[in-house]
C-alpha cells in the first residue's frame, strides 16, 4: 500500500508505534497471568524470541484491514466489531502457527498465553482508541463539582439522538452547563435506566417532575408523530417555568439546516403545526437539474428563493432567479451566493414583458423552468383583478409561451389550493393558470406540469406572520372566524416536494402534495400566543374580525370530480379529471379578449366576472357579457372566415376565429 500524504503517513507511524508499545506490554501481562506472576525463565526466553514477529502479524493485518485509517474520536459500534476481528483474526493465526510448529520444535508457546494476550491486546487497543473520551469520563465527576449552578435537564423522548446527547452533557462537551436529571419516555418502564441515568417517568408527569426536581430546561429528543399528541406534549412542556428546546430531526439535518445534529433550537411554528416533513429522493432531483440552466421566476419570493437554495444543491450550469424586486434579488445573492462561486445569474424582469421574457430565453435557454412568480394576497387583489389579470394570468401565459417556443424541457407552475372552486380573484386567476398550462401540454415536446398545494409556513401571503407581529406588539390577534382552518405545510418541505414532483410528472398533469390534516386558525393563534409564554385573554387578547372578501372558511386540494391516484412518493397524487382541456387558442382567444375588456367603460367589472366564469369552464358565458351577442344564436355568423370584425353596441370587438366558435360553442340542433 503506497501513501502519497505525508500527515498521513506521520499518522500510520504515530499509530504503529502505539502499537509496538501496546502489544509486547500485552502479552507480557498476559503470562504473568497465566503464571501466576512467577514466569518460569524458559517461558520468558520464548516469548522474548518470538514477540517481534507476534506484533508484525498484527500490524500487519490492521493495516490490511485499514484500522489505521480510522478516525476513532467518532468512531461507532461498528468500528468496534472491526478491531475486534481483526485481533481475534491475529490472535487465531498465533495460535494455529503455534500449533504448526510444535512438530518442528519440542517446544511451543503457552495457547492460553496466547489467548489471553490477545484479549489484553483488543482492550488495551480500544482503550487507546476511545483515550480522550475515557480521560473526559474519568473527570467528568470532579468537573461536575468545580462548576457551580448548573441547569438541570430533563430529556424527553429515548433514541440514539438522546443517548449521544447525554453523552455529550456527561463529558461536559456541551456549550452550556448542564446537568442531566434525567429521561421521560412514554413506552419504557418508570425506574428503568440508560447508561446510568434514569427514566423518571411518563410525559404527563413532566410537570409534576419539573417542579420536584427543579428542571430548568426540557429538551425534546423525540416527539410523537401523530399531530395532536406532538402539541400535547409541547403545550405540556410549555406549561412548566423551564426552558424548552428540541432537538433538530434527522431530515433538518440531511438538509444542511444543521451541522451538528445535537444542535439545540427553540420550539418552532413546525412544531406547533405538528406535521412530520417528508423526504425526497435526491438522485432523481439530481438527474432533472444537474448540469441543467434553470429559470425561477418569482424568485425573491418566500417559495421562489426557498427553490433557488435547493436547486443549487443539485449543481445545475446556471441558476435564473428572475424578479422585479432588484431589492429582494440582491439581499438572495448575498445569503446563496456569498463567495461569488454559485452559478446563480440574477435577472431583473418582469414576467409580463414579452420582449424581455423573450430576450432571457434566446440569451440563457432555461432547460426547466419554475414558474413561482404571482400575486398571492386574497383580500388586496380582490380590489385589483386588473392585476391578478395582468401578472397571475397574462404572467403566466407569457412565460409559458416562450418556454414552449425556446423548447424548455420541463416547466411547472406553482398553484394553490384557492383554485379549487375559487372564491376568489387569486384562486380563479390560478386556476385559469392551471387551466392554460392544461391546454398548451398537448403541443410540443415540453413538460407542462402543475403543483397544487396549501398555505406554507413563513411566506408573505400566510397568516403565521400576521400573528407573530401582532403578538409582538401586544395584540390584539385578530383572527376572521373561529370556525376558519387552512392546510399548512414548511417552505422547505413544499418546495422539496415540487422538486420530487418535477421528477416524474408526465404534461399536463396537475400534482397535488398531501398537505394532512386542516389546521384550525383559532387554534394555532392560541398556540403561538402560549409559545411566547403569554396567556391568552390575560396578556394577548382574540379578536374575531370576520371573513374578508374572498375568503373561504374551509380550503379544498381537490375538485370532487377529480380523482386522487398514488405517484412514487407517498406525500405527492396525481390528480385526474374526466373533464377535457379547453383548446389551447380558444383559451388564448378569451384570455385576450379578457385582457382586451380593460379598455371598455365597464372593464374592471368585465375582468372580475370574467374571470370566474373561465375558470369555472364558462367560455360561452363570458363571451355573451363581453360581446353583447347570443352567440348560441349567432354561432354561424362567428364561425364564417371571411368575417373580421363585429359591430356591438358601438364598440368594435374583434371576432373569435372559426374553430374557437367550433370547439367553444354548441351547435344549434
Amino acid at each position: 500500500m503506497v501513501i502519497h500524504n505525508s500527515d498521513l503517513l506521520k499518522q500510520y507511524i504515530r499509530r504503529i508505534i502505539l502499537d509496538l508499545l501496546i502489544i509486547p506490554f500485552a502479552f507480557y501481562l498476559a503470562w504473568l497471568i497465566r503464571f501466576d506472576g512467577h514466569i518460569p525463565a524458559k517461558e520468558w526466553g520464548a516469548l522474548t524470541r518470538h514477540i517481534a514477529p507476534m506484533a508484525f502479524v498484527y500490524i500487519t493485518i490492521k493495516l490490511v484491514c485499514g484500522i489505521y485509517r480510522r478516525l476513532w474520536a467518532y468512531a461507532s459500534f461498528r468500528d468496534i466489531i472491526l478491531l475486534s476481528e481483526t485481533v481475534g483474526l491475529g490472535t487465531l493465526i498465533l495460535v494455529v502457527v503455534n500449533f504448526a510448529l510444535t512438530s518442528h520444535y519440542s517446544y511451543r508457546l503457552s495457547t492460553g498465553g496466547l489467548i489471553i494476550g490477545g484479549l489484553l491486546t483488543l482492550t488495551l487497543s480500544t482503550m487507546a482508541k476511545y483515550r480522550h473520551q475515557l480521560i473526559a469520563m474519568f473527570f467528568a465527576p470532579w468537573l461536575r463539582r468545580m462548576k457551580s449552578n448548573p441547569e438541570r435537564v430533563l430529556i424527553v423522548g429515548v433514541n440514539e439522538a438522546a443517548q449521544q446527547l447525554a453523552t455529550q452533557i456527561y463529558l461536559r462537551k456541551c456549550e452550556m452547563d448542564y446537568e442531566l436529571v434525567g429521561f421521560i419516555d412514554s413506552y419504557n418502564g418508570k425506574g428503568m435506566n440508560i447508561n446510568g441515568v434514569e427514566i423518571l417517568g411518563a410525559p404527563d408527569q413532566i410537570p409534576a417532575l419539573v417542579r420536584d426536581k427543579q428542571v430548568d430546561v426540557i429538551i425534546i429528543a423525540r416527539q410523537p408523530s401523530d399531530r395532536e399528541e406532538r402539541w400535547q406534549l409541547i403545550s405540556t412542556c410549555l406549561e412548566t417555568a423551564a426552558q424548552v428546546k428540541v432537538l433538530p430531526d434527522m431530515v433538518e439535518v440531511i438538509e444542511g439546516r444543521y451541522e451538528d445534529p445535537l444542535t439545540l433550537r427553540d420550539v418552532s411554528i413546525d412544531d406547533i403545526l405538528g406535521r412530520t416533513p417528508a423526504t425526497v429522493n435526491a438522485e432523481s432531483c439530481q438527474r432533472i437539474l444537474a448540469d441543467k440552466v434553470v429559470l425561477v421566476t418569482g424568485a425573491a419570493g418566500s417559495i421562489g428563493s426557498e427553490l433557488c437554495r435547493q436547486i443549487l444543491r443539485f449543481k445545475p450550469r446556471l441558476l435564473l432567479a428572475l424578479d422585479n424586486n432588484e431589492s429582494g434579488l440582491y439581499e438572495l445573492n448575498l445569503e446563496i451566493n456569498r463567495n461569488g462561486r454559485s452559478p446563480l445569474q440574477l435577472v431583473v424582469a418582469d414576467i409580463t414583458d414579452w420582449g424581455k421574457m423573450n430576450r432571457v430565453f434566446q440569451q440563457y435557454g432555461p432547460q426547466v423552468v419554475f414558474h413561482a412568480a404571482a400575486y398571492k394576497h386574497v383580500p388586496l387583489l380582490e380590489y385589483h383583478p386588473d392585476e391578478a389579470l395582468r401578472v397571475n394570468i397574462m404572467g403566466t401565459v407569457i412565460v409559458s409561451e416562450v418556454a414552449h417556443r425556446y423548447e424548455a424541457e420541463r416547466f411547472v407552475f406553482i398553484s394553490t389550493d384557492k383554485a379549487v372552486n375559487p372564491s376568489s380573484i387569486m384562486g380563479a386567476s390560478k386556476r385559469i393558470g392551471e387551466l392554460w398550462i392544461k391546454s398548451l401540454s398537448k403541443h410540443g415536446d415540453t413538460i407542462f406540469t402543475t403543483v397544487r398545494f396549501g398555505n406554507v409556513v413563513g411566506s408573505r401571503g400566510s397568516v403565521l406572520p400576521t400573528f407573530a407581529k401582532q403578538i409582538e406588539l401586544g395584540g390584539p390577534v385578530t383572527v376572521t372566524h373561529p370556525e376558519m382552518t387552512r392546510f399548512f405545510m414548511s417552505i422547505p418541505e413544499a418546495v422539496s416536494l415540487v422538486l420530487q414532483a418535477a421528477t416524474f410528472s408526465h404534461s399536463g398533469e396537475i400534482l397535488m402534495l398531501e398537505m394532512g390534516e386542516e389546521v384550525s386558525i383559532l387554534s394555532l393563534a392560541q398556540r403561538m400566543i402560549r409559545l411566547k409564554g403569554l396567556r391568552i385573554h390575560k396578556d394577548i387578547e382574540i379578536k374575531f374580525v370576520g371573513i374578508r372578501p374572498g375568503e373561504k372558511l374551509h380550503e379544498e386540494l381537490a375538485y370532487s370530480e377529480e380523482l386522487k391516484e398514488t405517484t412514487p412518493h407517498p406525500n405527492i397524487y396525481r390528480l385526474q379529471s374526466p373533464n377535457g382541456s379547453i383548446d389551447r387558442e380558444t383559451l388564448l382567444g378569451v384570455i385576450l379578449i379578457l385582457n382586451h375588456s380593460l379598455r371598455m367603460s365597464n372593464g374592471e367589472q368585465l375582468v372580475r366576472e370574467g374571470i370566474f366564469q373561465i375558470a369555472s369552464h364558462d367560455i360561452d358565458g363570458f363571451l355573451n357579457r363581453v360581446t353583447g351577442l347570443d352567440l348560441t344564436r349567432d354561432w354561424h355568423q362567428l364561425a364564417e372566415g371571411g368575417a373580421t370584425r363585429v359591430q356591438t353596441g358601438g364598440t368594435v370587438v374583434h371576432p373569435i376565429k372559426r374553430h374557437i366558435a367550433e370547439s367553444a360553442l354548441p351547435v344549434p340542433g
